[in-house]
């Protein structure tokens, strides 16, 4: 699973050392301290001596920080999964030419998950799970070829979480071209978090979101979704941006899918591909930071100005960096998160469906806690390089399994930029608009 110069030894980390504070420059001067992900705002002397190493300017620092507990502890797998997903559909009904997940095929045949695995594998997780709140996800390809599944396991949900005691919660990413007006009020009225994959207007989403004919989607999404767009009822929608190396333009892909009633709006860079010729090369990556810098710019006067947040990429960072996130893991996969395959086995997440070196378990034996416990163990940021050495660690928390170990880590500078960038965001916007975290300002040394 991860190339040998990658991951450490515990003699091997004990030998390298690893960054514990990281100036920011901007129009005030900050330094991150990774510990507990503490930022705080400095004078430009400070920073100047923080920057060029000077032993007095670091000593002071680490006297002057707060007593903490620790948060950047190990991630175990010693309970259930809280959340999981279901691949109803390993296939789709468009054909779009960057998809990751091949239609959903990973590779192998069409196929969809049947009803009685469905069903048996949402009364394991729901009987298993160490919460009394679970979310259940339903993906794809498109989760909507298979519509009577869905359905059931909607149902068969419900019962089996109020006999267990328990609350569940539904989510669906969906090209949005099949949904129908009975679909619309199973949204509504299961307050699903509705994930839509639409990549902007007409011409930036046709380009390679089209059927097998040819025929480009946004019409038929733009259509299917208006009613729910005008009347969400107790559902939550968002827009799913795939962005190419061919068109890295993030504002106007923001714009006009808020023109079109998307509260929130969420980018993502093309990493995997069967076309390696739309996946981001290493010379793109300067250019999406600016164009995302762009973005998070023009969202700044809507803010300022009294709005909410759209944009979900700088919404999402500001709001991790405001709680003091400190993760040693990109995020849940194989800890409080699963992903279950058409015929019914386990991965780590809904990108590695089929792949052997994210496999978890079958339905038939149950979780595999050994397998998800290496898995955790060989992907902590302290357990490899260069995530050790690098002071984004606990922020980013060492990327997404599955991009690092397909794609490498070209886009490291990327996330340097963005996370520096929203740092500064983060503490020009605090003093302007707290209400915007829910919560009064963080007083700061």
């Amino acid at each position: 699973m991860k190339s040998p110069s990658e991951v450490l030894l515990p003699d091997e980390r004990a030998q390298i050392p690893q960054p514990w504070f990281h100036p920011i420059a901007g129009e005030k001067p900050l330094v991150l301290v990774m510990e507990n992900s503490q930022l705080f705002e400095i004078s430009t002397d400070f920073f100047t001596a923080l920057n060029n190493g000077d032993e007095t300017a670091i000593a002071e620092l680490k006297a002057a920080l707060p007593v903490t507990d620790r948060l950047t502890k190990a991630w175990h797998a010693d309970t259930e999964p809280s959340a999981i997903s279901l691949n109803l559909a390993q296939s789709c009904n468009l054909a779009c030419s960057y998809c990751y997940a091949d239609e959903g095929r990973f590779g192998g045949a069409q196929r969809s998950m049947s009803a009685d695995i469905a069903l048996a594998t949402i009364k394991q997780f729901i009987e298993n799970a160490p919460k009394k709140r679970v979310t259940i996800g339903f993906i794809g390809g498109e989760p909507f070829v298979n519509r009577a599944t869905l359905y059931q396991s909607v149902d068969s949900a419900k019962t089996v979480a109020a006999d267990c005691g328990v609350s569940v919660g539904f989510s669906v990413t969906t090209n949005g071209t099949l949904l129908t007006p009975d679909d619309l009020t199973l949204l509504r009225e299961n307050a699903f978090a509705v994930s839509v994959s639409i990549d902007g207007d007409a011409g930036m989403n046709d380009v390679h979101r089209s059927d097998r004919q040819g025929a480009g989607s946004f019409a038929k999404i733009v259509h299917n979704l208006q009613p729910l767009l005008a009347n969400p009822g107790r559902a939550k929608i968002a827009a799913r941006s795939t962005i190419a190396r061919d068109d890295l333009r993030v504002l106007e892909r923001v714009e006009a899918l808020c023109a079109i009633g998307f509260p929130e709006v969420g980018i993502s860079p093309l990493r995997t591909s069967p076309n390696p010729a739309l996946v981001f090369t290493p010379a793109d990556w300067s250019v999406f930071l600016q164009e995302m810098i762009r973005a998070a710019e023009a969202e700044w006067e809507r803010v300022v100005a009294g709005g909410q947040f759209r944009f979900s990429n700088l919404a999402v960072a500001l709001k991790e960096i405001h709680r003091g996130a400190c993760r040693p893991l990109p995020c849940g996969a194989a800890a409080n998160y699963v992903s279950v395959s058409a015929e019914g086995n386990y991965f780590s997440c809904h990108r590695t469906i089929d792949d052997p070196r994210f496999a978890l378990g079958t339905l038939a034996d149950g979780l595999d806690a050994s397998a998800r416990e290496r898995f955790l163990q060989s992907r902590l940021v302290d357990s490899q390089e260069p995530c050790r050495s690098c002071w984004a660690r606990y922020l980013s928390g060492g990327g997404c399994h599955a991009e690092v170990i397909k794609s490498g880590r070209d886009s490291c500078d990327y996330i340097r930029g963005w996370l520096e960038y929203c740092l500064s965001y983060y503490d020009r916007l605090l003093s302007i608009r707290p209400d915007l975290f829910n919560t009064s300002p963080t007083p700061q040394p």
